[in-house]
This record gives C-alpha cells, structure tokens and sequence, in this order.
C-alpha cells in the first residue's frame, strides 16, 4: 500500500507526524501554572479558643488567636476557635464550653468576661485539658491567667501555653 504513495505524499504524512508529536510532546512537558499543594502534618493535640459574640475581631480574642497561631506553625499543633451565639451569659456560655471539653481539646484558653465566667464554672468536668484565661475573673480556681495588659503579652501568654501542649 505505500507503494503507491507518492513522494510528496510520503513527505507530507511524515511532517504532520512530527508536528503532531511535538505538539504532544510541549504539552506534555508545559509547567503546571498551580502551585503545588501545602500539607501539614498536624499532632494529635488540638488547641481551642472560646470566645464571646465578636468572635475573633475581639480584642482579647484577636491576640490570643494570634498567639495560638503562632504556636501552631512552630509546634504543628491544630487550633481551632468557637464563638459563643445568644445571650451572652455564663449560663448560655457554658454549653459552649462544654463543647470543647467533649471535643478533648488539649488546651482550652477562654477570652473575655462570658467566655472565663464559663470556663469558671465548667473547668472541674475536664481535669485532663490544659485551661487558661484572658481577661475575666477566674475567681481564684485552679486556671491560668494570660496577662491581659497588652495584645503582645497576650500573644506571648497564649503562644507559650499552647506550644507547652505539644
């Protein structure tokens, strides 16, 4: 059958091939334009912030989210954060304490008056789980107090109690 090809016609499938080829060829080798994905490979120890309604555009919360990131990326520790919803009372506060006392969070760090009033009354149902407040009144029970003076020492304060949990 290629005996009645032509030469023209020879030389004309031989360049299509190649072009087809070389075609493939950058295609295959063209940079992926996507940055390639990150993956941590988290501890089994999660720290967790309680905070009230403002959530993390609280200024105590601000600062102690900060600090906890800051723990996070030097000791691959998970954190993760909740915002009490509703009335802002200890009473509605303490489901949402309780939460993360059931979810077995290594550390729990309250900030603000809502979140350590909650924590105040809950702290004796979870011995086992690290607890610190920012700001409130702890009401002389066994938590420990970030200093609250400044965003830097509560950053600093939280930053050290959770990296202390890896």
């Amino acid at each position: 059958m290629l005996r009645n090809l032509t030469r023209w016609q020879v030389l004309a499938g031989a360049g299509v091939l190649v072009v087809v080829v070389a075609l493939l060829v950058t295609w295959l080798a063209w940079p992926d334009d996507k940055p390639a994905p990150r993956e941590r490979q988290y501890k089994s120890t999660t720290a967790c912030l309680l905070t009230d309604d403002k959530d993390l555009a609280g200024d105590l919360a601000k600062a102690a989210w900060a600090g906890m990131q800051d723990a996070s990326l030097a000791t691959l520790i998970k954190v993760q954060h909740l915002a009490i919803t509703g009335p802002q009372t200890p009473a509605n506060a303490l489901t949402f304490y309780n939460s993360l006392g059931v979810q077995h969070c290594t550390v729990i760090i309250a900030a603000g008056d809502v979140p350590v009033a909650a924590m105040t009354q809950g702290y004796a149902g979870f011995p086992d789980i690290k607890q610190a407040a920012v700001g409130g009144d702890v009401q002389g029970k066994p938590i420990t107090v970030v200093d609250a003076s400044s965003p830097e020492s509560i950053r600093n304060g939280v930053k050290t109690i959770v990296a202390a949990s890896a």
